[in-house]
Parts: structure tokens; sequence; C-alpha cells
């Protein structure tokens, strides 16, 4: 045993057992909230991927008038309240990100807290051996000496049993702080490695919902844009409309070329289909759906109108065979499914100025019209030729009678005009 005067030194403070169980749970806990996180900032990244594609996809829309002006402007809102909700998720997931931060912060400084306390209670013990020199101790001093560490040489039996009660509770004390210790160092390690990811992913997801804002805010004045310029382009319509409604020669002119002139190209596309009829290129029947040929603007739908320049059917003084669509002069145009060609050109029943057009016959019941466009045919697109649904067929202009650039479409079913919204 040591000296007697050994015991006039300040006795250790109690041992604390549940440091090791308390890190070891902690851990636990930690291990515990970095995975929920990581699964939180997950969901974040595949919020965020969905709306990236389809604020692109509108951007694509909108920059080739892919679809009608109303449907864009319910996709930007639909996109606007899940900007919301994503922000908002990212803003939790930053905040989650903060408090592993925080937690880090303080278990760091833990670890520093219990590293000087066994620095202390180390500084205390070698007191106690010095102690026990200076009364003779010496072949236990030096056998604590030439250990490799303390907590080995504390782990030796051979003079273990000579230290005093007091002594052998702060060698305890010591072997159990250095044990709590190495286990905070794991979870400080484990949290650093953990808050740094974190960080980065929830920086690059901060710049990404960014790039994200920005490209909807672009989308947004790329619709604002549009919008304008149809209003424009529609008002010159109208003044035109107003200008033609005032000349009674060109009204009536107008209204021939647009009853009597389909009809009478209509008759003539509809024999050129029965006689190509059933064979491999023109099936007999078309059990498929329509897709819009251009989107835009509806000016002008199926049925009976205002218009004046439009012809009397039925009860109908003024009644519009098909769907116009307006967007900016050249816009693509699109097959609405597939077919065979079955009319390219100026339609030569009409007055000048006469409007070109493509027909497409998709059976020998139903045909598609594209009127109104550019006077030239893109590649692929002549008579007899196989065309695929979505197939560039022209350009919208304003050929023929017309006051201003939209596309005339028309569905023709066993040799009657019907509303194309039967089959879109």
């Amino acid at each position: 045993m040591l000296g007697p005067g050994l015991a006039l030194h300040a006795p250790p403070t109690p041992v604390r057992a549940d440091d090791l169980s308390d890190a070891v749970a902690e851990q636990q806990r930690l291990a515990k909230l970095i995975a929920q996180q990581q699964a939180q900032l997950a969901k974040l990244q595949a919020q965020q991927a969905t709306m990236t594609k389809q604020i692109a996809a509108t951007r694509h829309n909108l920059a080739e008038v892919r679809t009608s002006i109303d449907e864009d402007e319910a996709q930007i809102a639909d996109i606007k309240g899940q900007m919301v909700v994503v922000r908002a998720h990212y803003e939790s997931v930053a905040a989650q990100q903060a408090l592993l931060e925080a937690r880090l912060a303080q278990l760091t400084n833990e670890q520093n807290a219990m590293q000087r306390e066994l620095e202390v209670r180390q500084q205390i013990l070698a007191a106690r051996l010095a102690a026990a020199y200076e009364t003779d101790q010496t072949p236990l001093l030096q056998q604590i000496l030439t250990a490799h560490s303390l907590t080995e040489a504390l782990s030796d039996v051979s003079y273990y049993g000579a230290l005093s009660q007091a002594d052998k509770a702060l060698a305890d004390e010591i072997k159990r702080d250095q044990e709590a210790l190495a286990q905070i160092r794991k979870i400080v390690e484990m949290a650093s490695v953990a808050n740094t990811e974190l960080k980065d992913q929830v920086d690059a997801e901060r710049q990404g919902l960014d790039d994200a804002q920005a490209q909807l805010a672009a989308a947004e004045q790329q619709l604002a844009d549009l919008k304008a310029m149809l209003e424009t382009q529609l008002a010159e319509q109208q003044a035109a409309e107003a200008k033609l409604a005032a000349n009674q020669a060109a009204m009536a002119a107008a209204i021939r070329s647009n009853g009597q002139a389909m009809d009478d190209l209509g008759a003539r596309i509809d024999q050129i289909v029965a006689q190509q009829g059933g064979g491999a290129k023109i099936p007999s029947e078309f059990s498929g759906t329509l897709t819009w040929p251009m989107g835009g603007r509806i000016t002008q739908e199926y049925g009976c109108t205002g218009v004046g320049a439009e012809p009397r059917v039925g009860s109908c003084r003024h009644f519009h065979q098909g769907i116009d669509i307006a967007a900016p002069c050249l816009t693509p145009v699109h097959a609405a499914a597939p077919g065979v060609v079955v009319f390219v050109g100026y339609n030569p029943y009409d007055a000048a100025p006469q409007a070109w057009l493509v027909i497409v016959a998709h059976s020998t019941s139903m045909v598609t019209w594209y009127a109104h466009m550019t006077g030239r045919a893109p590649p692929g697109i002549y008579v007899g030729a196989q065309v695929a649904a979505g197939q560039l067929v022209g350009t919208e202009n304003t050929t023929g009678h017309s006051t201003g650039c939209h596309l005339h479409w028309a569905v023709r079913v066993n040799g009657v005009f019907m509303n194309p919204r039967m089959f879109v």
C-alpha cells in the first residue's frame, strides 16, 4: 500500500459509471438522426429533379408552342405550387443539417472537456505516484514508468493491488474516462463526416433550387412574352376582320371561299381516299386518337360563330367547320395521327388568294386538314407519303382568306366536318 502521506491529497470525484453507456446511446441516436436526414435529403433531391424536368418541359413547350396557352399557365401555376413545397422541404432539411452542426459543436466541446478532465485525473495520479517514489515505493514506480501507457500499467494486477483504495478508484475512473472519451471521439468523427457530406449536399440543393427558381421565372417571362405577342397578333386580326366586314364584296368572296371551296375540295378528297382506301396505305378504320397539331391560343372553336366570313350551315347563319389556333407566325404544325398524305398545295377551288393546306387520311372514313400554312411543303410531305403522328407537315401562316397567322384544323369523317375535340 502507498504511504499514509498520500491521504492528504484531495479525494477524486465520484466515478461516473454511466458515461460510456451514455456515449454509446448518443452514437446510436446520432446515427439514426443522420440516417433520417439522408432520407429527407434523398426525398428533396427526387422532388427537385421532378420539378426541374417539368420546368424544362414547360420551357421547351413554350419555345416551340407545343401546348395551349391555358395549359402552359396551368402547368406554371402547378410548378409554382410545387416550388413552395420543395422550398419548405429544403428549409426543413437545412434546419436539420444546422441542428447536426450545432450538435457536432456541442460534442466537440464535450470531448475537449472530457479530455481536460482526464488529463487532470492523470496528473493527480501521477502526483500520487511521485509521492510513492518519495516514500520508497520505487519498485512500483519503476513498473509504471516502464509500461507503454498509464492505462496498461493500471491493468497489471501485480502492482494494481498495491495502490490505495483512493488510487484504485481514481485509476478505475481514468480507465472509464478513456473508454468514454474514445467513444465520444468516434461520435465526433462520425458526426463531422456526416455533417460535411450533408452540408455539401444541402448547399448543392440550395443552388439547384435557386437555379430552378430562375428557370421558372424565365418560363413565366416566356409565357408573358408569348401572350403579349399573341394579343398583338389577335388585335391585328380583329382589325382586319372589321375591315373585311365593311367590304361587302370581299366578305361575300370570303364566305364563298370558306364554305364552297372547302366543300368542293372535301368532295374531291373523299373520292381520292375511297379509291385508294382498303389497302395497306389507307386502312378502312381508324381506332386511335388525335393529338393537337400545334399549341397556342384557340381563337375560334368549331360550330356556330359570330365571325361574318364563315358560311351558313344548318340553322347557323355563320358556322366554323374546324378549330382555329393562333401562335407566332411559322410555328411548326404536326400531324395529329399517323396516316397518308392525300393533298398538298393551294386549294384549287379557292378564289384568290388561295390557302395552302395539307390533308392527311387516317382511314377511309377520317381525314384531317391543316390550312392557311406556309406555301411550301417540308421534306417528306408529298401526296402518297406516309406520315407518323407528330411529324412536321408545315408551318403556320396566313395564306388564303385569312386575317392573320393561324392554323385552321379540321376533321372530316364520312364526308362531314366534325368537331376535332371529339377525337382528342
